[in-house]
C-alpha cells in the first residue's frame, strides 16, 4: 500500500489519499499529529508533499512512519527550505527545515528521542531565477557554507528528500 499523507486536494495515482480534512482526493481521514490508523509493517511507500512543515512534532510522526512501514519502504518528503519565502509566507507552517534536517533521523546518537530507523537516499535543493544560479554555484561548492552564510541572500526554493526505512 502507498500513502499520500496530507494529500489535501492533490490525488496521486496509486496512492491512498490521507488528510485531516475531507475533500475530493481524501480516501481516509487521519490526524498526522496522532497515531496513524494503519497496521504495523503494512506500508510500502509514503509521500509527504508540503506537509512536514505543518506537523507539530516531526519526530513523533517519523516514529509512526517507521511503525507502519515495511523495511526499505520509500518515503519522499517535499518541503520549502527554511530560507525560502514560501517557508514563511504560510502562517500554518510551524517547521522550517534545512538541507541537513533529515540527517537527524539517521543518527544512532539521537535515536532515543527521534526514533531513528531511516536512511537518506537522496536530497535535492531547488533554485530559481538568475540569483538562484549564484546560490546554486555556492551550494555546489559547500551546502553547509551556503546555508550558514548565503541562503538568505541567494534564496533557494524546495527541498526534496527520498528516504528509506531501516528495520
Amino acid at each position: 500500500m502507498k500513502l499520500n499523507l496530507g494529500c489535501g486536494n492533490k490525488r496521486k495515482k496509486g496512492f491512498l489519499g490521507v488528510d485531516l480534512y475531507p475533500c475530493e482526493a481524501v480516501d481516509k481521514i487521519a490526524d498526522l499529529n496522532d497515531v496513524l490508523p494503519f497496521e504495523n509493517n503494512s506500508i510500502d511507500e509514503i509521500l509527504l508533499d508540503n506537509v512536514v512543515e505543518h506537523i507539530q512534532d516531526i519526530s513523533k510522526l517519523f516514529k509512526e512512519l517507521h511503525r507502519i512501514c515495511v523495511n526499505e519502504a520509500k518515503i519522499t518528503v517535499i518541503t520549502p527550505h527554511f530560507a525560502s519565502a514560501a517557508s514563511w509566507r504560510d502562517p500554518t507552517h510551524i517547521q522550517h527545515l534545512s538541507y541537513f534536517s533529515m540527517n537527524h533521523f539517521e543518527k544512532e546518537s539521537v535515536a532515543h528521542y527521534v526514533g531513528g530507523g531511516f536512511k537518506v537516499l537522496e536530497r535535492k535543493l531547488s533554485f530559481g531565477g538568475v540569483m538562484g544560479n549564484i546560490g546554486r554555484l555556492i551550494f555546489m561548492v559547500s551546502p553547509k557554507t551556503y546555508e550558514n552564510n548565503w541562503c538568505f541572500i541567494f534564496r533557494p526554493g524546495t527541498l526534496r528528500f527520498v528516504m528509506s526505512v531501516v528495520k
